[in-house]
Protein backbone atom coordinates (compact mmCIF):
# COMPACT_ATOMS: atom_id res chain seq x y z
CA UNK A 1 0.00 0.00 0.00
CA UNK A 2 2.89 2.28 0.94
CA UNK A 3 4.98 1.80 -2.76
CA UNK A 4 1.78 2.12 -4.72
CA UNK A 5 1.02 5.41 -2.93
CA UNK A 6 4.83 6.91 -3.37
CA UNK A 7 4.84 5.27 -6.79
CA UNK A 8 1.11 6.80 -8.07
CA UNK A 9 2.12 10.69 -5.73
CA UNK A 10 5.88 10.44 -7.37
CA UNK A 11 4.23 10.06 -10.87
CA UNK A 12 1.62 12.73 -10.31
CA UNK A 13 4.24 15.13 -8.75
CA UNK A 14 6.93 14.85 -11.79
CA UNK A 15 4.44 15.13 -14.42
CA UNK A 16 3.21 18.12 -12.54
CA UNK A 17 6.71 19.35 -12.36
CA UNK A 18 7.07 18.71 -17.15
CA UNK A 19 10.54 17.26 -15.81
CA UNK A 20 12.42 13.65 -15.65
CA UNK A 21 14.05 13.25 -11.62
CA UNK A 22 16.76 11.72 -12.28
CA UNK A 23 17.24 10.43 -8.56
CA UNK A 24 14.80 11.73 -5.34
CA UNK A 25 17.45 13.90 -4.07
CA UNK A 26 17.38 15.70 -7.27
CA UNK A 27 13.43 15.48 -7.04
CA UNK A 28 13.38 16.82 -3.46
CA UNK A 29 16.04 19.84 -4.10
CA UNK A 30 13.71 20.55 -7.29
CA UNK A 31 10.84 20.84 -5.22
CA UNK A 32 12.60 23.09 -2.90
CA UNK A 33 13.49 24.90 -5.10
CA UNK A 34 10.59 25.52 -7.08
CA UNK A 35 9.23 29.43 -6.90
CA UNK A 36 5.79 30.50 -5.32
CA UNK A 37 4.30 30.91 -8.59
CA UNK A 38 5.08 27.80 -9.61
CA UNK A 39 2.76 26.15 -6.82
CA UNK A 40 0.27 28.73 -7.91
CA UNK A 41 -0.19 27.45 -10.60
CA UNK A 42 -0.90 24.40 -9.59
CA UNK A 43 -2.68 24.93 -6.37
CA UNK A 44 -4.49 29.01 -7.27
CA UNK A 45 -6.95 28.43 -4.12
CA UNK A 46 -3.78 28.37 -2.00
CA UNK A 47 -1.21 31.13 -3.16
CA UNK A 48 0.70 31.32 0.01
CA UNK A 49 0.73 27.63 0.50
CA UNK A 50 3.79 26.46 -1.44
CA UNK A 51 5.84 26.14 1.53
CA UNK A 52 4.04 23.79 3.21
CA UNK A 53 3.35 22.17 0.27
CA UNK A 54 7.53 21.69 -0.82
CA UNK A 55 7.76 20.52 3.01
CA UNK A 56 5.54 17.92 2.57
CA UNK A 57 6.81 16.70 -0.22
CA UNK A 58 10.26 16.76 0.82
CA UNK A 59 9.07 14.36 3.76
CA UNK A 60 7.24 12.16 1.36
CA UNK A 61 10.15 11.68 -0.88
CA UNK A 62 12.50 10.86 2.47
CA UNK A 63 9.50 8.52 4.17
CA UNK A 64 9.60 6.57 0.55
CA UNK A 65 13.23 5.93 0.11
CA UNK A 66 14.04 4.93 4.21
CA UNK A 67 11.41 2.55 4.21
CA UNK A 68 12.58 0.71 1.13
CA UNK A 69 9.48 1.09 -0.96
CA UNK A 70 11.53 1.36 -3.81
CA UNK A 71 15.38 0.87 -4.54
CA UNK A 72 18.50 -0.68 -6.67
CA UNK A 73 21.98 -1.90 -6.17
CA UNK A 74 25.12 -2.47 -8.02
CA UNK A 75 28.01 -4.65 -7.53
CA UNK A 76 30.91 -4.75 -9.18
CA UNK A 77 35.00 -5.93 -7.81
CA UNK A 78 36.91 -3.31 -5.79
CA UNK A 79 39.65 -3.85 -7.74
CA UNK A 80 40.77 -5.80 -10.87
CA UNK A 81 43.86 -7.16 -12.89
CA UNK A 82 44.21 -7.14 -16.24
CA UNK A 83 47.19 -8.34 -18.03
CA UNK A 84 49.10 -6.18 -20.38
CA UNK A 85 47.86 -6.73 -23.99
CA UNK A 86 45.32 -9.31 -22.85
CA UNK A 87 41.00 -8.62 -22.27
CA UNK A 88 39.88 -8.01 -19.03
CA UNK A 89 36.37 -8.07 -17.91
CA UNK A 90 34.73 -5.42 -15.29
CA UNK A 91 31.91 -7.22 -13.61
CA UNK A 92 29.06 -5.04 -12.82
CA UNK A 93 25.65 -7.07 -11.60
CA UNK A 94 22.59 -5.08 -10.97
CA UNK A 95 19.69 -5.79 -8.22
CA UNK A 96 16.56 -3.62 -9.41
CA UNK A 97 13.65 -4.17 -7.12
CA UNK A 98 9.97 -4.54 -9.01
CA UNK A 99 8.84 -1.34 -8.02
CA UNK A 100 11.18 0.11 -10.28
CA UNK A 101 12.20 0.40 -14.46
CA UNK A 102 15.83 0.05 -15.29
CA UNK A 103 16.51 2.71 -18.50
CA UNK A 104 19.99 2.71 -19.06
CA UNK A 105 23.23 1.70 -17.49
CA UNK A 106 26.78 2.99 -18.69
CA UNK A 107 30.18 3.08 -17.51
CA UNK A 108 32.49 5.79 -16.73
CA UNK A 109 36.14 6.17 -16.06
CA UNK A 110 37.80 9.06 -14.53
CA UNK A 111 40.45 11.19 -15.72
CA UNK A 112 42.31 14.32 -14.16
CA UNK A 113 40.43 16.20 -16.21
CA UNK A 114 37.17 14.50 -15.13
CA UNK A 115 34.87 11.61 -16.32
CA UNK A 116 34.38 10.40 -19.61
CA UNK A 117 31.87 7.70 -20.98
CA UNK A 118 33.24 4.57 -22.13
CA UNK A 119 29.40 2.58 -22.92
CA UNK A 120 26.14 3.12 -22.07
CA UNK A 121 23.27 0.72 -22.79
CA UNK A 122 19.51 2.02 -23.09
CA UNK A 123 16.84 -0.99 -23.43
CA UNK A 124 15.10 1.34 -26.12
CA UNK A 125 17.72 2.69 -28.01
CA UNK A 126 20.84 0.21 -27.73
CA UNK A 127 24.33 0.62 -27.28
CA UNK A 128 26.93 3.46 -27.55
CA UNK A 129 30.03 3.19 -27.68
CA UNK A 130 33.08 6.04 -27.95
CA UNK A 131 34.84 5.92 -31.37
CA UNK A 132 38.49 5.49 -29.39
CA UNK A 133 36.76 1.89 -27.59
CA UNK A 134 34.86 0.96 -30.07
CA UNK A 135 37.02 -1.67 -31.60
CA UNK A 136 37.91 -3.48 -27.80
CA UNK A 137 35.13 -3.02 -25.92
CA UNK A 138 31.25 -4.68 -25.79
CA UNK A 139 29.08 -5.35 -23.34
CA UNK A 140 29.01 -9.28 -22.77
CA UNK A 141 25.22 -9.96 -22.54
CA UNK A 142 23.44 -6.67 -21.56
CA UNK A 143 19.84 -7.14 -19.49
CA UNK A 144 18.40 -5.29 -16.72
CA UNK A 145 20.35 -7.25 -14.37
CA UNK A 146 23.81 -7.24 -16.21
CA UNK A 147 26.14 -4.29 -17.39
CA UNK A 148 29.26 -6.04 -17.69
CA UNK A 149 31.95 -5.38 -20.17
CA UNK A 150 35.07 -6.65 -21.55
CA UNK A 151 37.80 -4.32 -22.28
CA UNK A 152 40.60 -6.12 -25.22
CA UNK A 153 44.02 -5.37 -25.67
CA UNK A 154 44.65 -3.74 -21.94
CA UNK A 155 47.91 -1.35 -22.51
CA UNK A 156 49.56 0.83 -19.51
CA UNK A 157 46.68 4.13 -20.48
CA UNK A 158 44.00 2.07 -19.08
CA UNK A 159 44.59 2.14 -15.85
CA UNK A 160 42.29 3.78 -13.45
CA UNK A 161 39.04 3.83 -12.41
CA UNK A 162 35.89 2.42 -14.06
CA UNK A 163 32.26 3.96 -12.36
CA UNK A 164 29.20 1.32 -13.18
CA UNK A 165 25.76 3.73 -13.18
CA UNK A 166 22.32 2.49 -13.25
CA UNK A 167 19.96 4.59 -14.04
CA UNK A 168 16.00 3.71 -12.91
CA UNK A 169 12.60 5.36 -12.97
CA UNK A 170 11.57 6.38 -10.90
CA UNK A 171 14.54 6.43 -8.15
CA UNK A 172 17.21 7.69 -10.65
CA UNK A 173 21.21 6.80 -10.58
CA UNK A 174 22.97 4.28 -8.54
CA UNK A 175 26.83 3.60 -9.04
CA UNK A 176 29.44 1.86 -8.15
CA UNK A 177 33.43 2.07 -8.87
CA UNK A 178 36.57 -0.51 -9.52
CA UNK A 179 40.44 0.20 -10.08
CA UNK A 180 41.54 -1.45 -12.99
CA UNK A 181 45.11 -2.56 -12.78
CA UNK A 182 47.64 -3.57 -15.43
CA UNK A 183 49.86 -6.89 -14.99
CA UNK A 184 52.62 -7.10 -17.15
CA UNK A 185 53.44 -10.92 -17.50
CA UNK A 186 57.18 -11.27 -17.68
CA UNK A 187 59.48 -13.17 -20.11
CA UNK A 188 60.89 -15.97 -18.44
CA UNK A 189 64.45 -17.75 -19.94
CA UNK A 190 67.51 -19.29 -18.44
CA UNK A 191 70.93 -18.67 -19.43
CA UNK A 192 74.24 -20.13 -18.76
CA UNK A 193 77.14 -19.00 -16.52
CA UNK A 194 79.69 -16.74 -18.42
CA UNK A 195 82.43 -19.41 -17.53
CA UNK A 196 82.23 -23.31 -17.98
CA UNK A 197 81.50 -25.36 -15.25
CA UNK A 198 85.27 -27.36 -14.59
CA UNK A 199 85.64 -30.63 -12.13
CA UNK A 200 86.94 -28.99 -8.78
CA UNK A 201 86.95 -25.48 -9.99
CA UNK A 202 85.82 -22.77 -7.08
CA UNK A 203 82.34 -21.32 -6.53
CA UNK A 204 80.92 -20.51 -10.15
CA UNK A 205 77.55 -19.14 -11.44
CA UNK A 206 76.14 -22.30 -12.85
CA UNK A 207 73.19 -20.83 -14.67
CA UNK A 208 70.48 -17.64 -14.33
CA UNK A 209 66.95 -17.44 -14.54
CA UNK A 210 65.46 -14.20 -15.28
CA UNK A 211 61.96 -12.62 -15.31
CA UNK A 212 62.20 -9.84 -17.36
CA UNK A 213 59.52 -6.88 -17.42
CA UNK A 214 56.91 -7.82 -14.98
CA UNK A 215 54.88 -6.31 -13.07
CA UNK A 216 54.72 -6.55 -10.25
CA UNK A 217 58.11 -7.49 -9.64
CA UNK A 218 58.05 -11.64 -10.37
CA UNK A 219 58.74 -13.97 -7.63
CA UNK A 220 62.24 -16.40 -8.90
CA UNK A 221 63.56 -18.87 -7.11
CA UNK A 222 65.76 -22.06 -8.06
CA UNK A 223 64.84 -25.57 -7.12
CA UNK A 224 68.02 -28.21 -6.91
CA UNK A 225 69.07 -30.77 -4.20
CA UNK A 226 72.99 -29.09 -4.86
CA UNK A 227 74.40 -27.31 -2.02
CA UNK A 228 74.41 -24.06 -4.10
CA UNK A 229 73.73 -20.47 -3.35
CA UNK A 230 71.29 -18.05 -4.58
CA UNK A 231 71.79 -14.12 -5.32
CA UNK A 232 68.99 -12.00 -6.54
CA UNK A 233 69.03 -8.73 -8.69
CA UNK A 234 66.22 -6.50 -9.46
CA UNK A 235 66.59 -3.98 -12.12
CA UNK A 236 64.12 -1.31 -12.77
CA UNK A 237 62.89 -0.51 -16.37
CA UNK A 238 61.28 2.87 -17.28
CA UNK A 239 57.90 1.82 -18.29
CA UNK A 240 57.42 0.85 -14.82
CA UNK A 241 58.09 -2.89 -15.00
CA UNK A 242 60.98 -4.64 -13.10
CA UNK A 243 63.46 -6.86 -14.19
CA UNK A 244 64.60 -10.15 -11.82
CA UNK A 245 67.00 -11.93 -11.94
CA UNK A 246 68.38 -15.00 -9.85
CA UNK A 247 71.83 -16.51 -10.38
CA UNK A 248 72.92 -19.89 -8.83
CA UNK A 249 76.47 -20.53 -7.72
CA UNK A 250 77.93 -23.66 -6.97
CA UNK A 251 81.41 -25.61 -6.92
CA UNK A 252 81.12 -27.97 -9.90
CA UNK A 253 82.10 -31.59 -9.30
CA UNK A 254 82.08 -34.59 -12.33
CA UNK A 255 79.51 -36.66 -10.66
CA UNK A 256 76.76 -34.02 -11.06
CA UNK A 257 76.76 -33.99 -14.70
CA UNK A 258 73.57 -34.18 -16.71
CA UNK A 259 71.68 -33.50 -13.35
CA UNK A 260 69.42 -30.26 -13.47
CA UNK A 261 68.55 -27.47 -11.59
CA UNK A 262 64.52 -25.98 -12.11
CA UNK A 263 63.83 -22.23 -12.40
CA UNK A 264 60.51 -21.19 -10.64
CA UNK A 265 58.97 -17.96 -11.24
CA UNK A 266 55.20 -16.63 -10.11
CA UNK A 267 53.37 -14.02 -10.74
CA UNK A 268 50.00 -12.46 -10.21
CA UNK A 269 49.58 -12.64 -14.27
CA UNK A 270 50.31 -16.31 -14.45
CA UNK A 271 47.70 -19.07 -14.07
CA UNK A 272 50.33 -21.62 -12.34
CA UNK A 273 53.84 -21.33 -11.36
CA UNK A 274 56.56 -21.00 -14.88
CA UNK A 275 59.28 -23.78 -14.27
CA UNK A 276 62.22 -24.42 -16.51
CA UNK A 277 64.88 -27.05 -16.43
CA UNK A 278 68.24 -26.50 -16.79
CA UNK A 279 70.50 -29.55 -16.80
CA UNK A 280 74.04 -29.33 -15.81
CA UNK A 281 77.34 -29.58 -18.05
CA UNK A 282 80.19 -30.03 -16.38
CA UNK A 283 83.68 -30.62 -17.69
CA UNK A 284 85.98 -33.16 -16.79
CA UNK A 285 89.34 -34.54 -17.47
CA UNK A 286 89.44 -38.36 -19.23
CA UNK A 287 88.19 -41.31 -16.39
CA UNK A 288 89.91 -44.07 -18.19
CA UNK A 289 89.53 -48.08 -18.26
CA UNK A 290 90.97 -50.57 -20.14
CA UNK A 291 88.51 -53.69 -21.76
CA UNK A 292 90.08 -56.69 -23.66
CA UNK A 293 92.89 -58.36 -20.64
CA UNK A 294 90.86 -61.04 -18.80
CA UNK A 295 94.37 -62.21 -16.90
CA UNK A 296 94.31 -65.52 -19.14
CA UNK A 297 96.88 -65.30 -21.92
CA UNK A 298 99.38 -67.91 -22.75
CA UNK A 299 101.71 -69.04 -25.08
CA UNK A 300 100.22 -69.40 -28.60
CA UNK A 301 96.74 -67.67 -28.17
CA UNK A 302 95.30 -65.99 -31.05
CA UNK A 303 92.92 -62.99 -31.76
CA UNK A 304 93.23 -60.61 -28.76
CA UNK A 305 93.51 -57.42 -28.16
CA UNK A 306 93.10 -54.38 -25.14
CA UNK A 307 90.44 -51.24 -25.83
CA UNK A 308 90.96 -47.89 -23.84
CA UNK A 309 87.88 -46.39 -22.75
CA UNK A 310 87.42 -42.73 -21.22
CA UNK A 311 84.65 -40.99 -19.83
CA UNK A 312 85.28 -37.43 -20.98
CA UNK A 313 83.58 -33.90 -20.98
CA UNK A 314 84.11 -33.08 -24.02
CA UNK A 315 84.79 -36.08 -25.36
CA UNK A 316 88.73 -37.61 -26.06
CA UNK A 317 90.14 -36.42 -28.97
CA UNK A 318 93.41 -37.88 -28.48
CA UNK A 319 94.53 -42.12 -27.79
CA UNK A 320 97.83 -43.70 -27.52
CA UNK A 321 99.65 -46.67 -26.81
CA UNK A 322 102.77 -47.48 -25.69
CA UNK A 323 105.16 -49.83 -23.88
CA UNK A 324 106.78 -49.22 -20.75
CA UNK A 325 109.56 -51.56 -19.88
CA UNK A 326 110.78 -51.94 -23.88
CA UNK A 327 109.71 -51.51 -27.31
CA UNK A 328 106.60 -52.61 -29.15
CA UNK A 329 107.10 -55.89 -30.50
CA UNK A 330 106.28 -56.44 -34.17
CA UNK A 331 102.82 -58.13 -34.75
CA UNK A 332 101.03 -55.37 -32.42
CA UNK A 333 99.02 -52.79 -34.38
CA UNK A 334 97.67 -49.81 -32.78
CA UNK A 335 93.98 -48.61 -33.94
CA UNK A 336 92.51 -45.55 -32.57
CA UNK A 337 91.60 -46.52 -29.46
CA UNK A 338 92.70 -50.22 -29.54
CA UNK A 339 95.89 -52.64 -29.30
CA UNK A 340 95.49 -55.25 -31.65
CA UNK A 341 97.78 -58.42 -31.49
CA UNK A 342 98.17 -59.74 -35.36
CA UNK A 343 99.61 -63.26 -34.25
CA UNK A 344 99.74 -65.66 -31.37
CA UNK A 345 101.32 -64.36 -28.21
CA UNK A 346 104.61 -64.79 -27.23
CA UNK A 347 106.38 -65.32 -24.17
CA UNK A 348 108.50 -61.68 -24.58
CA UNK A 349 104.80 -59.95 -24.93
CA UNK A 350 104.77 -59.81 -21.24
CA UNK A 351 105.23 -56.69 -19.91
CA UNK A 352 103.30 -53.27 -18.77
CA UNK A 353 101.44 -50.82 -21.24
CA UNK A 354 100.24 -47.71 -20.58
CA UNK A 355 97.01 -45.98 -22.99
CA UNK A 356 96.99 -41.88 -22.93
CA UNK A 357 93.73 -40.27 -23.24
CA UNK A 358 93.45 -36.56 -23.41
CA UNK A 359 90.37 -33.95 -24.06
CA UNK A 360 90.05 -30.20 -23.75
CA UNK A 361 90.63 -29.91 -20.14
CA UNK A 362 93.98 -32.88 -19.74
CA UNK A 363 95.50 -35.57 -20.69
CA UNK A 364 95.08 -38.52 -18.63
CA UNK A 365 96.83 -42.22 -18.49
CA UNK A 366 96.37 -45.81 -17.23
CA UNK A 367 98.63 -49.19 -17.09
CA UNK A 368 98.03 -52.54 -17.69
CA UNK A 369 100.67 -54.76 -16.94
CA UNK A 370 100.00 -58.27 -18.83
CA UNK A 371 101.52 -61.75 -18.27
CA UNK A 372 102.24 -64.31 -20.63
CA UNK A 373 101.72 -67.45 -19.07
CA UNK A 374 103.00 -71.60 -20.38
CA UNK A 375 99.24 -72.69 -20.69
CA UNK A 376 96.19 -71.55 -20.42
CA UNK A 377 94.03 -71.30 -17.31
CA UNK A 378 92.22 -74.10 -18.14
CA UNK A 379 95.49 -76.16 -19.06
CA UNK A 380 96.07 -75.31 -15.52
CA UNK A 381 93.13 -76.49 -14.13
CA UNK A 382 93.07 -79.81 -15.72
CA UNK A 383 96.66 -80.29 -14.41
CA UNK A 384 95.94 -79.92 -10.89
CA UNK A 385 92.70 -82.27 -10.93
CA UNK A 386 94.88 -84.49 -12.63
CA UNK A 387 97.84 -84.45 -10.00
CA UNK A 388 95.13 -84.12 -7.34
CA UNK A 389 93.22 -87.21 -8.59
CA UNK A 390 96.72 -89.15 -8.93
CA UNK A 391 97.73 -88.48 -5.29
CA UNK A 392 94.13 -89.34 -3.63
CA UNK A 393 94.66 -92.48 -5.33
CA UNK A 394 97.87 -93.66 -4.18
CA UNK A 395 96.69 -92.02 -0.75
CA UNK A 396 93.67 -95.12 -0.96
CA UNK A 397 96.18 -97.85 -1.89
CA UNK A 398 98.58 -97.03 1.21
CA UNK A 399 95.53 -96.83 3.20
CA UNK A 400 94.29 -100.16 1.80
CA UNK A 401 97.85 -101.86 2.00
CA UNK A 402 98.23 -100.81 5.74
CA UNK A 403 94.63 -102.38 6.57
CA UNK A 404 95.72 -105.26 4.72
CA UNK A 405 98.78 -105.42 7.20
CA UNK A 406 96.64 -105.19 10.01
CA UNK A 407 94.16 -107.80 9.15
CA UNK A 408 96.90 -110.49 8.57
CA UNK A 409 98.63 -109.56 12.04
CA UNK A 410 95.71 -110.07 13.49
CA UNK A 411 94.91 -113.71 12.35
CA UNK A 412 98.88 -115.04 13.12
CA UNK A 413 98.01 -113.94 17.09
CA UNK A 414 97.36 -117.63 18.60
CA UNK A 415 94.02 -117.07 20.70
CA UNK A 416 93.75 -117.03 24.80
CA UNK A 417 93.95 -120.77 26.23
CA UNK A 418 90.73 -121.59 27.10
CA UNK A 419 89.68 -121.65 30.97
CA UNK A 420 88.74 -125.37 31.54
CA UNK A 421 90.61 -126.44 33.99
CA UNK A 422 89.66 -126.76 38.02
CA UNK A 423 89.22 -123.79 39.64
CA UNK A 424 90.22 -123.83 43.36
CA UNK A 425 89.93 -120.96 45.66
CA UNK A 426 92.65 -120.16 47.78
CA UNK A 427 93.25 -117.19 50.49
CA UNK A 428 94.19 -114.10 48.99
CA UNK A 429 97.99 -113.42 50.61
CA UNK A 430 98.62 -117.20 48.18
CA UNK A 431 101.58 -115.94 45.61
CA UNK A 432 102.17 -118.59 42.79
CA UNK A 433 106.10 -120.13 43.15
CA UNK A 434 109.20 -118.14 42.14
CA UNK A 435 110.08 -119.04 38.49
CA UNK A 436 112.76 -122.14 37.84
CA UNK A 437 116.51 -120.51 38.08
CA UNK A 438 117.54 -123.48 35.36
CA UNK A 439 115.88 -124.97 32.44
CA UNK A 440 115.31 -128.34 31.96
CA UNK A 441 116.47 -130.55 28.72
CA UNK A 442 114.26 -130.16 25.90
CA UNK A 443 111.71 -132.61 24.69
CA UNK A 444 113.35 -135.47 22.71
CA UNK A 445 112.50 -135.19 18.99
CA UNK A 446 110.87 -138.51 18.87
CA UNK A 447 107.53 -137.61 21.06
CA UNK A 448 104.69 -136.32 19.74
CA UNK A 449 103.10 -133.79 20.72
CA UNK A 450 99.36 -136.07 21.75
CA UNK A 451 101.65 -138.42 23.98
CA UNK A 452 103.35 -135.76 25.91
CA UNK A 453 99.79 -134.36 26.84
CA UNK A 454 98.42 -137.90 27.76
CA UNK A 455 101.10 -138.34 29.83
CA UNK A 456 100.86 -134.90 31.57
CA UNK A 457 97.06 -136.01 31.91
CA UNK A 458 98.25 -138.92 33.51
CA UNK A 459 100.23 -137.40 36.02
CA UNK A 460 97.31 -135.39 36.74
CA UNK A 461 94.56 -138.13 37.47
CA UNK A 462 97.48 -139.91 39.67
CA UNK A 463 98.31 -136.76 41.62
CA UNK A 464 94.51 -136.36 42.42
CA UNK A 465 93.92 -139.81 44.06
CA UNK A 466 93.59 -139.77 47.98
CA UNK A 467 97.41 -140.24 49.63
CA UNK A 468 96.29 -142.47 52.10
CA UNK A 469 95.78 -144.96 49.12
CA UNK A 470 99.60 -144.36 48.36
CA UNK A 471 101.42 -146.68 50.50
CA UNK A 472 104.01 -145.44 52.59
CA UNK A 473 104.95 -142.28 54.23
CA UNK A 474 104.68 -138.83 52.85
CA UNK A 475 108.39 -137.43 51.42
CA UNK A 476 108.80 -133.52 51.49
CA UNK A 477 110.32 -132.27 48.37
CA UNK A 478 113.59 -130.64 48.62
CA UNK A 479 113.86 -127.02 46.78
CA UNK A 480 116.75 -127.83 45.47
CA UNK A 481 115.45 -130.96 43.84
CA UNK A 482 115.32 -130.98 40.13
CA UNK A 483 112.52 -131.51 38.24
CA UNK A 484 111.55 -134.98 36.31
CA UNK A 485 112.09 -134.73 32.31
CA UNK A 486 108.21 -135.64 32.60
CA UNK A 487 107.18 -132.75 34.91
CA UNK A 488 109.29 -129.95 32.90
CA UNK A 489 107.67 -131.30 29.76
CA UNK A 490 103.94 -130.65 31.38
CA UNK A 491 104.75 -127.32 32.27
CA UNK A 492 106.22 -126.16 29.29
CA UNK A 493 103.24 -127.48 27.19
CA UNK A 494 100.47 -125.93 29.54
CA UNK A 495 98.67 -129.49 30.24
CA UNK A 496 100.27 -129.27 34.01
CA UNK A 497 99.29 -125.59 34.68
CA UNK A 498 95.72 -125.48 37.05
CA UNK A 499 93.53 -122.02 37.29
CA UNK A 500 92.78 -121.26 40.85
CA UNK A 501 90.58 -118.03 40.62
CA UNK A 502 90.48 -114.61 38.75
CA UNK A 503 94.12 -113.36 39.71
CA UNK A 504 95.32 -116.33 38.03
CA UNK A 505 97.75 -117.80 40.60
CA UNK A 506 99.89 -121.17 39.75
CA UNK A 507 100.71 -124.05 41.94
Amino acid sequence: MVQSTCRLELLLRSFSFHTKPLNWRAAVARVLLQKPHSFTKMSPSHPRSYLGHRGKLALFYLFCSLTGAWGSQVLVPQRVNAVLGKNVTLECRVEVASNLTLTQSSWERRLPSGSVTVAVYNPLYGISIPPEFLHRLYFRSPSSHDATIVLGNVGYADVGIYTCKVATFPLGNTQASTTVNVLVEPKVYVSAGSSALIDGGNDTVVATCIAERARPPAEVSWESNLFGQSEVQLFDEANGTTSTQVSYLWQPTRHIQGHALTCVVRHPALQRDFRIPYQLNVQFAPDISVVGYDGDWYVGREHVQMTCKANANPPANHFRWIRLDSEMQEGVEIMNSTLLFLRPLQRNDSGVYRCEVANDINLRSRDVRILIQDQSQAERSNSVVVAGAVMGAVLALFLIAVFLVVILTARRTPPPPAFTDKVIDLPPTHKPPPPYSERAPAIPLGVHASQVAWLCQSRRADRQQPTAARPGPPTARSPAQRPSRLQWVCHESGTDRVYINHREHYV
